[in-house]
């Protein structure tokens, strides 16, 4: 995680929030690093971090937990028998709790809720009301409600959290250094990783796609990349570039309804690299004609 400009932004609210007792909300597109940076703000205070993220599927006791039917047979309704979720396992334990696209959760799992992240109980059937540790720290992560499958937030939950923090994609200095950093074991040049955000960022202004590349699309086209021109003994060409960024960008990109899929993500990746490659020849000849 690169914490700097909206991501350190980001983590000190978050701090603010918990030392306030405000419930805040992360609002961002898929792969901006909403979860990443939950993850990093547990592990700078040395906590738990539990996470769930939400779809149709998910009941409260995915959250909570439940009775182990078998365990029950043995030992009858007891702690014994009780395997708790990861939303009572950080009430317990005084974690931090990632609550991933709340928003796609029914509004009656939403209400379910309510009780955790006001009250910092939970009442469990047969156990009793569970009272949360003093480091238990709930947060919301969203992407925006225009994106498909979202439900709306019921009222009530969303009078609940207080505070809404916004990420968006992040400057390209910034974006270059996290595919950087999450690329340790190879010698990506500034040419390559100038490319691949030429190729991501062009996702992002395309009238055609409705969701665009991720920042893990990038790191996934560098690393492909990298192992590509390995195994070919050769540096990361443009061609191996194109190679690497049709195949992640194939199952990484939404496009409006009656496009054809396969020859607009060739299109988008052979525009983008020579847009890149064009920016690089007028850099170099503008140092030349400097040093001239």
């Amino acid at each position: 995680m690169v914490i700097r400009e909206q991501y350190k932004d980001a983590f000190d609210i978050l701090q603010d929030c918990e030392n306030a007792n405000l419930i805040p909300a992360i609002i961002g597109p898929p792969g901006v690093g909403k979860t990443l940076l939950l993850r990093a703000y547990a592990q700078k205070t040395n906590r738990l971090f539990e996470w769930v993220t939400g779809d149709e599927g998910v009941r409260p006791s995915h959250l909570i937990g439940s009775f182990n039917p078998a365990l029950v047979l043995n030992k009858g309704f007891s702690l014994d028998s009780f395997e708790p979720g990861p939303l009572l396992r950080a009430m317990v334990f005084g974690g931090v709790f990632g609550l991933n696209e709340g928003n796609r959760l029914p509004e009656y799992v939403q209400n379910s809720l309510l009780e955790p992240f006001e009250e910092f109980s939970v009442s469990v059937q047969r156990l009793g009301r569970i009272k949360a540790h003093d480091g238990f720290f709930p947060v919301l992560t969203m992407n925006p409600d225009e994106m498909a499958g979202a439900h709306r937030l019921s009222e009530a939950f969303r009078d609940r959290v207080r505070v809404w923090i916004k990420l968006g994609y992040p400057r390209k200095e910034t974006e270059i250094e996290i595919i950087r950093v999450n690329c340790p074991e190879y010698k990506l040049t500034d040419h390559v990783l100038d490319s691949i955000y030429s190729l991501v960022s062009a996702t992002r202004t395309n009238a055609d796609i409705e969701v665009p590349a991720s920042i893990r699309a990038g790191i996934s086209i560098a690393r492909l990349a990298a192992e590509m021109s390995r195994r070919e003994k050769r540096e990361i060409t443009h061609e191996v570039l194109s190679h690497a960024a049709h195949h992640v960008l194939l199952g990484g990109l939404k496009f409006r309804p009656g496009i054809d899929l396969d020859p607009a993500v060739s299109l988008l990746v052979s525009r983008a690299l020579a847009s890149s490659r064009a920016v690089a020849t007028e850099s170099k000849s503008d140092e030349e004609d400097t040093e001239a």
